[in-house]
């Protein structure tokens, strides 16, 4: 539990550090969703996961959790 705490305040001080001189929260929010589009972009590669699927990968595929209603 000490663990869990001591590293829950290192991710809070690199927020805080990451956030301290943001004042354009519109250009904040619009960073944050084109990262989101990013990874559903990676996330929902066809090519790529065929190709990790011939090859012998084992893949495995889970729901994103960004709705309430979309997680595992």
């Amino acid at each position: 539990m000490e663990l869990d705490l001591i590293i829950a305040a290192e991710i809070n001080d690199k927020i805080a550090e990451a956030t301290k001189d943001v004042k354009d929260t519109k250009g904040m929010v619009a960073r944050r969703d084109q990262k989101r589009q990013q990874r559903k972009l990676l996330s929902n590669n066809n090519e790529l996961l065929g190709i990790l699927r011939d090859s012998g990968v084992p893949v495995v595929e889970s729901k994103s959790g960004e709705n309430l209603n979309d997680r595992d």
